[in-house]
């Protein structure tokens, strides 16, 4: 091509089938054109400016750890309500026995209370579930 001759104006790759419609879509259309391989020019250089460093949000002497304590072997049994002695009648306050009357046995070193009543088998119950009989 010599510098007399004018430019060949191109047209569009992507042929117009219908007014709006075209015959590839956005992505079938870029990768024909292939504009994506095409690199510029290096970016300019800007002045590298050194940012100064941020001070930390806590002191060294906030972040030293203290151990927290263990409560492992910290078990004590649960204090029985002095009312409730073995063979006091209690009521069940829920459960699947919940109204029922029971009666007490004894603690056990889990802290629970085995109890028995009519119909009711011999089960451990905490003892936030039972609440005196008034008539014992």
């Amino acid at each position: 091509m010599s510098s007399s001759e004018p430019k060949k104006i191109r047209g569009s790759r992507n042929k117009e089938l219908a007014p709006g419609v075209n015959a590839l879509g956005r992505s079938a259309s870029r990768s024909k054109t292939r504009r994506y391989l095409i690199k510029k020019g290096p970016k300019p250089i800007k002045a590298i400016v050194k940012k100064a460093r941020k001070e930390p949000r806590f002191y060294a002497a906030d972040d030293v750890r203290k151990p927290i304590k263990s409560r492992k072997h910290n078990h004590k049994p649960t204090r029985l309500r002095p009312s409730i002695t073995p063979g006091t009648v209690l009521i069940l306050l829920a459960g699947r026995f919940r109204g029922r009357r029971v009666v007490f046995l004894k603690q056990l070193e889990s802290g629970l209370l085995l109890v028995t009543g009519n119909n009711i088998y011999a089960s451990s119950i905490g003892p936030k579930l039972l609440c005196l009989h008034a008539k014992s």
